[in-house]
């Protein structure tokens, strides 16, 4: 009876395992964007630089990045395609321009690519309302060989709150973190002529 009711009770974790890979491949492949606009509040570090953005978005077609730190940097509006920056006194230039269609086809290649690279992932239950998962990608074209990547979810609304990546650019160690807050009824700026 023994080894039956402990191989009862090993046999659920592959399934738990498979369970929370595939949460992880749903996350890394669906737009946040999806649920309605939000603020991404971005540290990048990358060695020693740090730098801090203010990400907005209404979609992949339109969304905003303000430059926190270092401070004196543009903001750039991303619009259809197009990426404006900032003069400071509420004009924009035209940085560069390609298909619309394209660029966001680029976004969405960008999200399946990670999701399809998931090679295992954890899951937990901290106790504060909150479910994280950490999982390992293998090679993609956006984090090179091999990234590491988290979630913080909210359990009451299954909601995004924290995203990081680690991976290894040009053999420097990059880290990004990521705070999630819904924005409803945000609106962005548009582009001179739309």
């Amino acid at each position: 009876m023994r080894p039956l009711l402990l191989a009862a009770l090993l046999l659920p974790t592959p399934a738990l395992a498979d369970d929370c890979a595939g949460r992880l491949r749903t996350l890394l492949s669906t737009d946040l964007a999806a649920n309605g606009p939000y603020t991404a509040m971005n540290t990048n570090r990358m060695a020693a630089a740090k730098q801090v953005y203010r990400q907005t978005f209404v979609s992949d077609r339109h969304f905003l990045v303000e430059t926190i730190s270092p401070p004196g940097q543009p903001d750039t509006l991303h619009y259809n395609g197009g990426a404006w920056n900032s003069d400071g006194a509420g004009s924009w230039t035209l940085a560069w321009q390609m298909d619309a269609d394209e660029a966001a086809a680029g976004i969405e290649a960008q999200r399946q690519a990670a999701a399809q690279a998931v090679q295992s992932a954890i899951c937990a239950d901290p106790g504060d309302g909150t479910q994280t998962l950490t999982g390992t990608l293998g090679p993609t074209p956006h984090f090179g060989a091999e990234a590491t990547v988290g979630y913080v979810i909210d359990g009451a609304t299954d909601t995004v709150q924290q995203m990081t990546y680690d991976y290894v650019l040009n053999g420097l160690p990059v880290s990004a973190q990521y705070r999630i807050s819904p924005a409803p009824g945000l609106s962005l700026p548009f582009p001179p002529g739309q």
